[in-house]
């Protein structure tokens, strides 16, 4: 299945929602909202979901679309999805 997170103005913020849910999450600025968008999409490709981020500008057209897809489980190097996409240690 896949799922749709939708960023969005909503006001002088923006919010975030996951699918067609009811709740939303707001958010001051663009920027905190698809960081989060990101990141929940992260977090849904690691449980093997893929999911659209779409991002609306505040005329109400669509800026952008971007897909997290899962990874084969090949591409963990360290045996775990967390570890493929944590920054290497120095």
């Amino acid at each position: 299945m896949n799922r749709t997170i939708a960023v969005r103005p909503a006001g002088p913020g923006w919010s975030l929602r996951i699918d067609a849910q009811e709740g939303v999450l707001v958010f001051q600025t663009g920027a905190q909202a698809e960081s989060t968008a990101r990141g929940l999409a992260r977090r849904l490709a690691e449980a093997g979901e893929v999911t659209d981020i779409l991002i609306y500008l505040r005329d109400g057209s669509l800026a952008g679309q971007l897909r997290s897809t899962p990874l084969h489980p090949a591409a963990y190097p360290q045996g775990g999805p967390g570890r493929a996409l944590e920054p290497a240690a120095a």
